[in-house]
């Protein structure tokens, strides 16, 4: 609800709902499920969604008592994203490309997912805790896109969906969650980066290869991963816009009754 703050909610008091989420802030910028309690990637979305719904995260974040609070999250949102455990070089083939039939390329050493909190494994449902939280502040960029897109892209199942984990079983939560999160990811320019090297070269040893023109006119990703990466943007270009905050498709909000939208019903 956008109401000013002269307009009262007949449901919401958007001022005390707005206090108790930022009583949750912990030292490290993050958001805890109750005051006092450690952030958590889950806890932490839906506190700033809950901001941005209320009308109330901009004003939030620039409260002299909160200063340095925006900073403090992004930080914390961008050191939840960690690499994948290198694997070992001598590692023979059939043990590379297949583990419980799924397959991996050379291109996924250069993934790196996000963990809930500090110490814990990736698990793909946090792309879109973690990456929904700084897309609704607009931060989207900081992020290490294709990194991301590789981690969660090799969770991917042969037999469909997404599983939280490289190698675990798919689920409708991390699949949804997934596809959530690869939605968002076109935009803020998260994914189209320059990758060159200091002396300008083009990054070939990096999964992130930068885009340039073609003959066409048009846009094509360069580096040895650039047809890859081809692929995996056209394939992403076919799944609807989200509503980040929501986590619903924007095309599916008109069917939602104006009064319930609107709090006067």
């Amino acid at each position: 609800n956008n109401n000013d703050d002269d307009d009262e909610d007949p449901y919401i008091n958007i001022q005390s709902a707005t206090s108790y989420i930022l009583s949750c802030i912990s030292y490290d910028g993050s958001i805890g499920l109750t005051p006092g309690r450690e952030g958590h990637g889950g806890s932490t979305f839906c506190g700033t969604a809950s901001l941005h719904l209320l009308g109330t995260l901009d004003a939030s974040m620039a409260r002299r008592e909160l200063r340095g609070w925006k900073e403090d999250l992004i930080r914390w949102c961008v050191m939840r994203q960690r690499s994948l455990p290198k694997r070992d070089e001598k590692e023979n083939e059939e043990e590379r490309t297949s583990q419980n039939g799924y397959y991996y390329h050379d291109w996924d050493k250069y993934a790196a997912g996000m963990q809930g909190r500090p110490n814990k494994l990736q698990d793909t449902c946090y792309s879109y805790w973690i990456g929904g939280t700084l897309h609704m502040m607009n931060e989207s960029h900081v992020l290490d896109g294709w990194a991301l897109r590789d981690y969660v892209l090799t969770c991917q199942s042969p037999y469909g969906g997404f599983g939280k984990v490289v190698g675990a079983n798919p689920d409708l939560l991390h699949s949804f969650y997934t596809l959530c999160w690869l939605a968002m990811s076109r935009d803020q320019a998260c994914c189209e980066e320059e990758y060159d090297d200091e002396d300008g070269n083009e990054g070939e040893e990096r999964i992130c290869g930068g885009i340039e023109n073609n003959d066409s006119g048009g846009k094509k990703f360069s580096g040895h991963d650039g047809e890859i990466k081809e692929q995996v943007h056209e394939s992403l270009g076919r799944l609807s816009q989200l509503d980040c905050a929501l986590g619903i498709c924007t095309k599916r909000i008109p069917g939602i009754p104006k009064a319930v939208m609107d709090g006067n019903d």
